[in-house]
């Protein structure tokens, strides 16, 4: 039975390991009120 256990964290090790993630970066905000061509914005760094 312990043999059946350490074959399965050598598993999980070997798959953490091995894993190659892709990031993406997004900017991602919300639109609070719109009104007269005026727009309030949350969550956005770089928004003018």
């Amino acid at each position: 039975m312990a043999t059946r256990g350490q074959d399965i964290v050598s598993l999980i090790k070997r798959q953490i390991e091995e894993f190659a993630g892709d990031l993406t970066l997004v900017d991602v905000g919300t639109v609070v009120q719109v009104g007269d061509g005026v727009a309030s914005i949350q969550g956005l760094q770089g928004v003018r």
